[in-house]
């Protein structure tokens, strides 16, 4: 998931943890209530705290508290991150592919993950979809812990772990004939402009790392890459994976865009109005949405362990809301 080699301090005195045992109580007595006669495990509704918005300026300061929220339970207890992480990895990989075509549902991507398994009657392309992305979130992970920065070559190699043993002639390597994008009114770039806009890419990423939000950095570059589209194909699976790279780096978890029809349509419509011109905000405002979406999950789960030392900064900031 996120960045976990910062050191995140949980040393807190008596008064403080005195303090946070109360708000775990409470937070505890009021979960043991709202589940009462459930067979499912009813969440704390962090919308109380953090409304639904479409302004961009509210959405970034909810996640940026959100974010705060999270990490205030850093360091995560190791399995627990292990079990969230595979969810999120699987229903990842399963949604991206989904954009893009792949028609293994949500259990069968996770039966060739974690099984290796070979489901009846799907192609064997749809396999390799599923494999190739994984490995290339596996990279990407890796390349978060050694902080590794973003470059040509690392993009190059992202896209090759998606398109290996299945295009590879074209895995990692840019585009040299002209495509089109089926049902969108943006025309990619001719090829023998590629080069220059590639270069002209990454020069808008050394200069702007420090000074963008992280999160409206990372739908830039995953919207600058599909709009160039420098690939043959693979270009969003790419891009979306270049936008969690940007956005684990900086200690947020993976935003997944979901591949159900209405979500899918929303996804497009956003990028289309960013690729030919006319404006980001709905594109910035839906990964800002997918990134609350995910650090709620994330708190959801981490929220109820069982370490006392942890979360003093959420508590502190839902207590009021657990008697409305």
């Amino acid at each position: 998931m996120q960045k976990e080699n910062k050191p995140y301090s949980t040393d807190i005195n008596a008064k403080e943890f005195q303090r946070l045992s109360d708000f775990r109580e409470r937070y505890k007595k009021y979960l043991i209530d709202i589940n009462k006669d459930s067979m499912t495990g009813k969440n704390f509704e962090l919308e109380k705290v953090y409304p639904n918005t479409d302004k961009i300026e509210k959405l970034i300061l909810q996640v940026d508290d959100l974010k705060k929220c999270l990490d205030s339970f850093r360091p995560f207890d190791k399995a627990q991150l292990e079990n969230l992480e595979e969810a999120f990895d699987t229903e990842y990989t399963y949604d991206s592919n989904r954009i893009e075509g792949n028609t293994l549902t949500l259990q069968e991507t996770h039966l060739v993950i974690s099984k290796g398994m070979t489901i009846q009657g799907k192609p064997l392309k749809e396999h390799l979809e599923v494999i190739n992305h994984k490995e290339a979130l596996d990279f990407i992970k890796e390349l978060v812990r050694e902080e590794t920065d973003f470059n040509e070559s690392v993009l190059k190699q992202i896209h090759n772990l998606i398109l290996r043993s299945i295009d590879r002639k074209n895995a990692g390597a840019y585009r040299n004939v002209q495509v089109q994008i089926v049902g969108s009114k943006h025309t990619p770039p001719q090829p023998f402009l590629l080069q220059q806009l590639m270069e002209d890419y990454f020069k808008f990423y050394e200069e702007n790392k420090s000074s963008f939000h992280p999160v409206i950095f990372s739908a830039e570059l995953h919207e600058r890459l599909v709009t160039i589209h420098p690939f043959i194909d693979g270009n969003g699976r790419t891009s979306r994976l270049v936008m969690n790279l940007i956005l684990m780096r900086n200690g947020f978890p993976i935003a997944n865009i979901s591949g159900e029809k209405s979500e899918r349509l929303e996804y497009y419509n956003a990028l289309e109005k960013a690729n030919i011109g006319e404006s980001k905000e709905n594109f910035h405002r839906l990964v800002l949405k997918e990134v609350k979406k995910s650090l709620i999950r994330y708190l959801n789960n981490v929220s109820v362990s069982e370490d006392k030392t942890k979360g003093l900064y959420f508590f502190e900031k839902i207590d009021k809301f657990l008697d409305s």
